[in-house]
């Protein structure tokens, strides 16, 4: 199998699985705070736990395809190669980051007590506002150095460049809505670019 068909896998199946886990078994709608957070994943913990297995198993694949696209730009050489290296850079920093929230919100379905599953779910808090705002800043690099390079398609560009500013605005901007919408248009980029890459190689 070859790097794109095993990219555009990665960015397909990913999206799906990390959007069945998020909307299908995880409890908590992500616009809540600590308290409510521990609250509804210690209510259910075994259903809590698949969607949190699911949810940042399928990101960390998504991640992992993205990284192949960034790296591949940076080392081409070319007009895109800076915007895929600093896109390269804050994806590896990402899925360390994914790691460390899988294992913090899944320590939050073991807790043993309501405070401890609180602390942790504070912390996950905290982590996710940084995710957002360097996932912004990673999907504006990829739309970019993806536009210069002219690796994919011009529209895939485009739809990077719109959710990488959306999840930007949503970070310094009070508005759950902006960070959801951001974070689709990323899963919609993620799909385009996956079945790009899979058609590449089909083709």
């Amino acid at each position: 199998m070859g790097s794109s068909m095993q990219t555009g896998l990665l960015l397909v199946l990913g999206t799906i699985v990390s959007f069945v886990g998020w909307f299908g078994f995880y409890p908590d709608d992500g616009q809540t705070g600590a308290v409510e957070r521990a609250q509804a994943i210690m209510a259910d913990a075994s259903t809590a736990k698949v969607g949190i297995l699911l949810g940042y198993g399928g990101m960390l694949a998504v991640f992992i395809g993205v990284l192949n696209i960034t790296r591949s730009m940076a080392m081409a050489g070319g007009a895109g190669s800076f915007y895929g290296n600093v896109a390269t850079v804050l994806g590896m920093a990402m899925v360390a980051g994914l790691v460390m929230n899988l294992g913090l919100e899944y320590g939050i379905a073991e807790a043993t007590s309501a405070a401890g599953g609180v602390t942790l779910a504070g912390v996950s808090l905290a982590m996710e506002g940084a995710f957002q705002l360097a996932m912004g800043v990673l999907v504006l690099m990829l739309g970019a150095g993806i536009a210069l390079a002219k690796n994919f398609h011009v529209g895939a560009a485009a739809l990077a460049v719109i959710a990488g500013g959306i999840l930007l605005l949503g970070s310094f901007v009070d508005a759950d809505t902006l960070g959801f919408a951001g974070w689709i248009g990323f899963m919609l980029t993620n799909l385009v670019l996956g079945g790009l890459s899979i058609r590449a190689k089909s083709a």
